[in-house]
């Protein structure tokens, strides 16, 4: 599972989703999840940030007045984290640059092998 915390006007989040969809179109069939969470209030931004970047993966926004960030302590964005199937989290990253890319791949690789 690979959860993605932002908001959007960051275009860093942006940039990770769409990235984020690559891997979730090539590999959901071997059952990785993504989701996307929001750090807005404006349900209808969201879904239309969701629609417009064409996002199949799973989209919501924090709504419990940012209890999602408190529980995942976070410090900056956009952060991501990559939970094996025992929902242990193995890999945060923090922040989104081209350079960080192949840990995406290489973090989603070692969540789908076998246990």
């Amino acid at each position: 599972m690979v959860i993605s915390f932002g908001t959007l006007g960051n275009p860093f989040w942006t940039r990770e989703v769409q990235l984020l969809e690559k891997l979730h179109q090539q590999r959901s069939k071997d059952g990785l999840v993504v989701v996307a969470v929001a750090l807005d209030q404006d349900k209808e931004a969201v879904k239309a940030f969701a629609e417009k970047q064409k996002l199949s993966f799973i989209t919501t926004i924090d709504q419990k007045n940012l209890k999602g960030a408190e529980l995942y302590k976070l410090s900056a964005l956009p952060t991501t984290y990559f939970l094996d199937r025992q929902h242990k989290v193995t890999k945060i990253q923090v922040g989104f640059s081209k350079a960080a890319e192949p840990v995406y791949t290489s973090e989603a690789d070692k969540l789908m092998k076998p246990m």
